[in-house]
Formats: structure tokens, sequence, C-alpha cells
């Protein structure tokens, strides 16, 4: 996960290149008050099957699948993610958590001699500098990552 200034052009820029080789889904954190209209927003905007179970591990499920759509990388942008959960700032830790988890099995290559195998994929969570007033010890400044 990312924190950064969206308004930056380096992080302008680097949401941009990574839109080249694969897909970038914007968000409004006030879309997403709350863990319902969180789930809501996701599945609608990520076009989840209709299994989705609407709860913490099935988010993970979904967003460590993603087969139905394919990419080089995947990019989630919270824009205003000050309001992210702002009506039930008790899902904030369950959400950094998960996309965290995501992001790991994403980076982690399969290698098993199987049709299914594939390389470590790119999976970035960005969000705007509202998150400064959450228990964020799992974000990453922008700067840390660009400079790897």
């Amino acid at each position: 996960m990312i924190k950064a200034d969206l308004e930056d052009a380096t992080v302008r820029n680097y949401v941009q290149d990574a839109g080249d080789s694969g897909v970038v889904v914007e968000f409004q954190g006030g879309e997403a008050r709350t863990l319902d209209s969180f789930f809501s927003v996701i599945s609608s905007r990520l076009d989840f099957p209709e299994y989705f179970g609407r709860n913490w591990p099935a988010l993970k499920d979904c967003l460590t699948d993603l087969e139905w759509l394919p990419a080089d990388s995947y990019c989630l942008v919270f824009r205003n993610s000050d309001l992210l959960f702002a009506d039930e700032p008790i899902e904030r830790r369950a959400f950094l958590d998960t996309v965290k988890l995501s992001a790991e099995e994403w980076a982690t290559p399969v290698e098993l001699g199987e049709w299914w195998d594939r390389p470590a994929i790119p999976f970035h969570v960005v969000l705007d500098l509202g998150i400064a007033d959450w228990d964020a010890d799992q974000v990453v400044e922008v700067g840390q990552l660009l400079a790897h």
C-alpha cells in the first residue's frame, strides 16, 4: 500500500504508467463510508462474480483471483481516503490487512508446473494523504516505493 499526494506529478505518472500495462481502478472514499457500501463499490468496480460473499475473507479471495479481469498489473487508487470507512473506522484495520495479504499473494510467483502457474504480478493500493489519521503502519510512503 502506498500513501501519496495524488495531485503530485510523480504519483500521477506512476499511476498512469501502471495503467499502460494493467488495470487501474479509482475509488472515492466518500462512496464507501460503511463496510456495506465499500463491498458494493469494490465489487461493482472490479466486476466481482455474483458469488462474492461481502466479507473480508471473500474480498481477499476475489482480489487474489481476478481471472475475470486479467492484467499484467493492478492498481487500486483511493481518493479522499479519510472518508473511507468514516462511519465504521474499526473496519480500516481489516481493510489494510486484507489488501496487504492480497498484494503479498500477487507478489509471489506460482511455479508448480501447472497450467495456472504465473509470474509475480504487481498489485498496488494507493491511498491519498487522508490516510494520515489511520493507524497505518503497513503503508509505504510513495518516495520509498519509487526509489526501488
